[in-house]
């Protein structure tokens, strides 16, 4: 299966008002508002934090040289956590920044980079020395501690004319779940392959950080009967998808076909499929959200929490925009459009009414049981889960 955004972030939004340094250097995060962090162990209160943007812009006159950038994590003002880049490290973060954006990547997925709230129209990536107007992008800092965190600072160093200047800018972290309570979007025994831990794709991709991708395994462990070259073929296809809490339907789409193309052919090597896939992924990315996340419905539950469901059978979606449904209302059927590689349920909540140009937030599910867990855990990549 594959996240709605695909395998092209993991080469690798919410918009960002800038913060200021008197000295001509500015930070812009993104997302801006907040970091949020995910459960690893929560039992011993162990968090991980991705830092997933943040760009060093040159508002002066002159050239400006980077020398260090520190992110900090703080509690209570003071700083429990610190790294450091400087040197090597510098260099090849804005050289990998520089190369994403000469392929055209950071055009290729907006969403990714909030749109050009963080980078400018024009602005071209550099470092570690930056012209006037030029910019330094910093990815995808990945933070585990145990306890908590309230502050993400980044302080940058630099020199100008053979002077030192130094900018600093924070961020609130935000260690917590949704406001509201999400039951399960489907019924039954599911799989979910895909999580927020870092170790699979959706943590990397910032509308679907906190997203799952929910599939159905036989005794065997795998997805498929047969040879798994048919949709049907997959213990998934066709399950009802149900509405995860009360809301207003505010986008859905219906028309979007299924690819088998998209899907694992028998004895293909993994490295030959997903060049396949690539190719196929770029065509996908030039649709924008249809492409992406195919057949889909978006519902508002009022609180500024939005939820997704993509991939769905073409034909199968049962809303419409301005539609009042319930919790366990039948939405449409689990299928395997847009950037799908099987048939899966993409299940996303995010902050603002657009399935891309959004930062996610974690879910709190009720009415789960994960059977493997030792206790009472919030859901992981790679989890059995058992909904109501």
């Amino acid at each position: 299966m594959k996240s709605v955004l695909g395998a092209v972030l993991a080469l690798l939004a919410s918009g960002a008002p800038a913060l200021a340094a008197p000295q001509g250097l500015e930070l812009r995060f993104c997302p801006s508002a907040q970091v949020r962090t995910y459960p690893l162990e929560s039992r011993r209160a162990i968090e991980g934090l991705l830092l997933q943007n943040v760009a060093v812009i040159n508002r002066g006159a002159a050239p400006v040289s980077l020398d260090a950038i520190s992110i900090e994590l703080l509690r209570g003002g003071e700083t429990v956590d610190a790294r450091t880049l400087d040197g090597s490290d510098i260099a090849r973060i804005a050289d990998r920044g520089a190369k994403y954006q000469a392929a055209g990547l950071v055009a290729a997925v907006p969403f990714q980079f909030c749109g050009t709230d963080m980078i400018g129209a024009g602005v071209k990536l550099a470092g570690p020395s930056l012209a006037t107007g030029e910019a330094m992008l910093v990815m995808q800092q990945a933070f585990a501690f145990q306890g908590a965190r309230d502050t993400l600072r980044v302080r940058v160093e630099a020199i100008s004319n053979g002077k030192p200047l130094e900018a600093t800018a924070t961020i609130p972290i935000v260690t917590g779940f949704s406001k509201n309570t999400y039951r399960f979007p489907l019924r039954g025994i599911w799989y979910a392959g895909v999580g927020p831990t870092f170790h699979t794709g959706h943590r990397w991709a910032l509308p679907e950080e906190f997203a799952f991708d929910i599939a159905k395994l036989d005794a065997g462990g795998r997805t498929y009967r047969n040879d798994g070259t048919k949709f049907p073929d997959y213990y998934a296809y066709g399950a009802e998808v149900l509405a995860a809490a009360d809301g207003r339907v505010i986008a859905a789409e219906n028309a979007q076909e299924e690819n088998p193309d998209m899907m694992r052919k028998p004895g293909e090597t993994q490295d030959a499929y997903a060049a396949r896939v690539q190719q196929n992924q770029a065509g996908l990315l030039a649709k924008g959200t249809s492409g992406i996340a195919g057949n889909y419905v978006m519902i508002d539950h009022g609180t500024g929490e939005y939820t997704l469901y993509a991939h769905m059978q073409p034909g199968s979606v049962r809303v419409h925009p301005g539609d009042q449904v319930k919790a366990g209302d039948v939405i449409g059927r689990l299928g395997s459009s847009g950037n799908s590689t099987e048939p899966h349920l993409h299940f996303q909540l995010c902050d603002r009414p657009d399935p891309l140009i959004c930062a996610g937030i974690p879910i709190t599910f009720s009415g789960i049981e994960i059977p493997w867990a030792d206790y009472p855990r919030p859901l992981q990549s790679g989890d059995v889960v058992v909904a109501q």
